[in-house]
């Protein structure tokens, strides 16, 4: 599964590429962000950076590539966001 860090920008709309809810959504998520909460989950996250997504071509954003196992896409994308928060408000 291919996990985009526009799935989390609070900044942008659904079409803009963000596939969460609003109140979990994050400000300006990075792709090392994403790979350690993947790796904290257990997800065994592979790192492509410099890549972009189709429609917004240059942003190169880079991507993480995640194994999905026995869970939803959605709640994937659920879990990565509020371990990303939870790494967040620890470092404050």
């Amino acid at each position: 599964m291919v996990v985009w860090p526009a799935a989390f920008d609070s900044a942008k709309s659904r079409s803009e590429g963000r596939r969460i809810a609003k109140p979990q959504a994050i400000q300006a998520p990075r792709v090392d962000e994403l790979e350690a909460a993947a790796r904290k989950l257990s997800l065994d996250p592979e790192v492509s950076s410099g890549s972009a997504l189709p429609f917004r071509w240059w942003e190169k954003t880079g991507h993480i590539i995640v194994r999905r196992a026995d869970r939803s896409r959605s709640k994937i994308l659920k879990d990565l966001a509020a371990e990303i928060a939870r790494a967040r408000h620890s470092k404050q």
